[in-house]
């Protein structure tokens, strides 16, 4: 009874179903708050440690957890998140699965529950936006989605938002994945969506090129990438995933500035785990954090010349900043359920 009693006085919490989320969250709102998140990572304001993986080689999945704390905002919280790829063939389920649970920094209380999958969905889009902002051309006008599934919606939607394109070329190694992409897509914008047949096809004298695959062999060489073009490589987040071929670092190193959200994340899953191993390439090849280019730190595109190339992996910052402002925003307009 003595127990119950402690523990009567805590405060509800806030359930948000995916449905809650995506009633309340967009695209131009996330690149607003990820670009906060990466400012204040910039200025040294975000507690963030190192993501803990669980392998389940069995089942070829992944668990992981991912923390952060942005003072600023008193945001505080916790993803944790399956990939599976396996899941929409085998099971009928996304291949990204995730919950974040936040709390009040003041008392650890628990103040929110919230699918995380259509967050991690939208803050992957924004973050590539970010770089995409920070670093292509700013007269970019033809962009290559190479990768058609969720993440390749969600590129676009926020490359859409920081630059005006006229054409986008599709592909993807199931052609079934780029009809449903074209009609899906041409919901979204007005921009002609052309289909390719390979990934040459797609990124031949492309600006801006996207690669959200979870190719386990590199899908976009050196040779591909032309003067001028930015590549935003955002499907490798393993060690065991790859999509960049070693030439495509080489030549953004002679030619340019390879950009990352997380130096030690980057380091890790296979672009760049590879080439290092493999002795032609080092940890001083990258030119900067991408927080660094935000908070004006170091310098981003200088040249219209220049190959920049940006590598996401994915950080907990971004979850816990775009999920606070999910929170805040549900509670505004009375959506989701105390429990």
């Amino acid at each position: 009874m003595e127990s119950a009693h402690r523990f009567s006085g805590v405060d509800m919490v806030l359930y948000l179903s995916q449905d809650d989320v995506k009633h309340v969250l967009d695209m131009k709102t996330t690149i607003e708050v990820v670009e906060f998140g990466f400012k204040e990572m910039g200025l040294g304001r975000v507690e963030m440690p190192t993501r803990i993986y669980l392998h389940f080689e069995k089942y070829n999945g992944v668990l992981i957890t991912m923390p952060a704390y942005l003072e600023a905002l008193g945001a505080a919280g916790v993803k944790v998140v399956t990939v599976h790829p396996n899941n929409p063939a085998k099971h009928s389920l996304p291949s990204v699965i995730a919950r974040i649970v936040l709390n009040d920094p003041e008392n650890g209380q628990p103040l929110a529950i919230m699918d995380g999958t259509y967050i991690t969905m939208l803050r992957t889009g924004a973050a590539g936006a970010c770089g995409i902002k920070y670093l292509s051309r700013k007269d970019s006008e033809t962009a290559a989605i190479v990768g058609l599934g969720v993440q390749g919606q969600s590129q676009l939607m926020g490359l859409l938002e920081v630059r005006d394109i006229r054409e986008i070329r599709a592909f993807d190694v199931v052609p079934e994945a780029r009809k449903a992409y074209a009609s899906s897509m041409s919901k979204v914008t007005d921009v002609p969506i052309k289909l390719a047949e390979s990934v040459e096809e797609a990124v031949k004298d492309a600006d801006i090129i996207v690669t959200c695959t979870p190719s386990k062999s590199p899908v976009l060489r050196g040779e591909m990438v032309k003067e001028g073009t930015h590549v935003s490589a955002i499907g490798t987040d393993t060690k065991d995933k790859r999509e960049l071929d070693t030439s495509v670092l080489i030549k953004a190193v002679g030619q340019g500035k390879i950009v990352v959200d997380s130096v030690n994340q980057a380091l890790i899953v296979g672009d760049f785990a590879n080439p290092v191993q493999e002795g032609v390439f080092k940890k001083e090849d990258i030119y900067a954090e991408l927080c660094e280019i935000v908070t004006g730190k170091k310098k981003g595109r200088t040249a219209d010349s220049e190959i920049t190339l940006f590598k996401a992996t994915g950080l907990a910052m971004e979850d816990i900043v775009t999920a606070h402002k999910v929170y805040e925003l549900a509670k505004r307009k009375g959506v989701g359920k105390e429990i």
